[in-house]
């Protein structure tokens, strides 16, 4: 789940999707069953991911696997608690990985010496939801690293990302603040299709520490909006998977893979193409 942007416009980019990812906002969270709630999650990623994600009977299928760990966390939104669903996923890397021999893009051949390692091997999906036949009313993607991941933009580095949709209208982009992540690996495997540019791996079930606060500004149709939200994450353990890449081979670097759309579809692929 590379991101490969070298910029905020591309988080902008995607935050459209999210527009239409989401249904109507819902009033808190409910109590619907591990199935259920996943199977609005896929509803919402496949959404997300475009064409090429996964099918949503081919999600629904695959969360089957990973229902009896879905965890509920609390979270605040501006001093609220939400409670929502929650997974996790990381993806490691061999070492030596470098970006620009991963990822080839023919008009930008990479310069000589150069090799910058894979970043933001997290993904934290949190989600609220009141039917399993509808996309979630509250979504959260939060993209970084393990340790502490900043997400401020003003930065030359490319920060940390995270995404929160708030039913149809409403998307907010960080802009903002920190997130600290530890992942642990259990002894359980599971078994995950590879993303194209994994030649081999491993899939372990894994527990993923949390905590931080973060600072969204809303985005529009028209670009930047002016309100704004904090995210609180107290400290808390989710579950998810922990794909560690042993073998890596290059692949073609397209459009849908320069912004987190494209990364949103690898996130896809881990969680729901193959899973069983």
């Amino acid at each position: 789940m590379r991101l490969i942007a070298g910029n905020a416009r591309a988080v902008l980019a995607v935050a459209t999707l999210f527009l239409a990812a989401c249904g109507s906002d819902s009033t808190g969270p409910t109590s619907l069953d591990s199935n259920a709630a996943l199977q609005s999650l896929a509803l919402g990623l496949n959404q997300l991911g475009g064409v090429e994600s996964p099918t949503t009977s081919e999600a629904t299928s695959a969360f089957s696997a990973i229902a009896p760990l879905l965890d509920k966390v609390n979270v605040t939104i501006d001093g609220a608690s939400q409670g929502m669903y929650a997974v996790g996923l990381r993806e490691s890397f061999p070492p030596g990985t470098c970006e620009e021999t991963l990822f080839v893009d023919p008009l930008f051949p990479p310069q000589p010496g150069v090799c910058t390692p894979p970043s933001l091997g997290v993904a934290i999906i949190l989600w609220q939801t009141h039917s399993a036949t509808q996309p979630p009313d509250k979504l959260v993607l939060l993209v970084a690293d393990v340790g502490t991941s900043n997400f401020d933009f003003t930065g030359q580095a490319m920060p940390a990302v995270a995404l929160y949709a708030e039913g149809q209208n409403s998307v907010f982009t960080s802009e903002s603040g920190t997130l600290t992540t530890q992942v642990a690996a259990s002894n359980q495997t599971c078994n995950v299709a590879l993303p194209p540019y994994a030649k081999s791996g491993t899939c372990s079930f894994a527990s993923f520490t949390e905590q931080g606060s973060i600072v969204l500004s809303e985005f529009t149709i028209n670009g930047p909006g002016t309100r704004t939200l904090t995210l609180g994450i107290p400290s808390m353990t989710l579950d998810g998977l922990w794909l560690a890449i042993t073998e890596v081979q290059p692949v073609p670097l397209t459009g849908s893979m320069q912004v987190p759309a494209g990364m949103v579809r690898r996130i896809i692929t881990g969680l729901t193409g193959g899973v069983r």
